[in-house]
C-alpha cells in the first residue's frame, strides 16, 4: 500500500496561484465585456463566461482556508521545494493583497451592472484607455502567478509589464482630464478643428447620471493598478524570503512580445456600444 500525504503548504501554494489567475480573469473579463458587449453567445457560453468573471469571489472567500493551511504548513517537515522554515506567513500577506484588489473588482462589477447607462460619447472616449489598463493589469497578475508557481524570482518581464500598466494608467488619467473639452470643444482656444466640428454637428448633451458610471469605472481601474503594485512587492518579498531561484527571461521574451502585440490588436479592434 502506498500512502501519498496531502501537504497543507503545497495546497496553500497552489491556492494562491489559482486565485491569482482567477483575479486576472475577472478583471480582464468584466471590463472587456462592458465595452465589447455583443450578446451573440449561446447560453452555455455566457454561463461559462459569467463563472469566469465571478472568480474574484473565490479570492474574497479564501481567507480562512489560507490561514488554516498556513498554520498546518508551519509544522510540516521539509518536502519537495518547501523547506521546514518556508515563509508561509508571506503567503497570507499575498492573499490579503489579492483580496484588496478583489474588493475593487467587486465594486467594478457593481458599477458595470448599474442601471444607470453611460453616455456613448464618454464610453467611447474612455473605452480604449480602460481596456488597456485592465489588460496590462491582468498581465501583471498572471506573470506574478507564474513567478509563484515556478518559485522563481521576479523577472525583467514583470518589471516591463508593470511599466506598461503605469503607462496605461497615465493615458487613462489624461483621457479623464479631457472630458470637459470633449463635452464643450468650443471652449478650447485656437482649436479650429473642434470649432468646425461643433459648427457642423451639435455636441450631444450628457447628463451627470450618464457621466458617472464610466468615470467611476475608470477611477476604480486606476485604484486597482495601485493595489497590484503592492501585490508585486508582496510576491517579491516572498521570493526573497523563500530564496526562489533565478528567473530565465530568454525563453519567455518572445512569448511576452507576442502577447503584447496580441493585446494591442485586441484593444484596437473597436469598441462595441449598445
Amino acid at each position: 500500500m502506498l500512502v501519498y500525504p496531502i501537504w497543507s503548504g503545497q495546497e496553500l501554494h497552489s491556492l494562491i496561484v489559482r486565485n491569482m489567475d482567477k483575479l486576472a480573469n475577472s478583471l480582464d473579463g468584466c471590463v472587456t465585456q462592458y465595452f465589447n458587449r455583443s450578446g451573440g453567445g449561446t447560453n452555455s457560453e455566457e454561463e461559462a463566461t459569467d463563472n469566469k468573471l465571478q472568480g474574484y469571489k473565490c479570492v474574497l472567500s479564501s481567507k480562512a482556508s489560507e490561514e488554516s493551511m498556513a498554520n498546518f504548513g508551519r509544522w510540516e517537515p521539509s518536502h519537495g521545494q518547501f523547506n521546514f522554515r518556508h515563509p508561509w506567513k508571506q503567503y497570507l500577506k499575498i492573499g490579503a493583497s489579492m483580496r484588496s484588489s478583489a474588493y475593487c473588482i467587486e465594486a467594478l462589477n457593481s458599477c458595470i451592472k448599474s442601471e444607470n447607462q453611460a453616455a456613448k460619447l464618454i464610453k467611447q472616449h474612455l473605452g480604449s484607455g480602460c481596456l488597456k489598463v485592465s489588460s496590462s493589469s491582468s498581465n501583471v497578475i498572471r506573470e506574478l502567478a507564474e513567478t509563484v508557481k515556478m518559485m522563481k524570482k521576479k523577472s525583467s518581464t514583470t518589471d516591463l509589464l508593470a511599466e506598461e500598466m503605469k503607462s496605461a494608467v497615465q493615458e487613462l488619467q489624461n483621457d479623464l482630464k479631457t472630458i470637459p473639452h470633449l463635452l464643450n470643444p468650443s471652449a478650447i482656444p485656437g482649436n479650429k478643428t473642434l470649432e468646425t466640428a461643433c459648427s457642423e454637428a451639435t455636441t450631444p448633451t450628457v447628463t451627470l447620471m450618464e457621466l458617472v458610471p464610466v468615470v467611476t469605472l475608470a477611477s476604480i481601474l486606476i485604484e486597482i493598478s495601485g493595489r497590484i503594485e503592492a501585490l508585486v512587492d508582496a510576491v517579491e518579498e516572498l521570493a526573497k524570503l523563500a530564496e526562489f531561484g533565478i528567473n530565465d527571461d530568454k525563453s519567455k521574451h518572445s512569448k511576452m512580445t507576442d502577447k503584447t502585440v496580441s493585446d494591442g490588436k485586441h484593444i484596437t479592434q473597436g469598441i462595441c456600444l449598445y
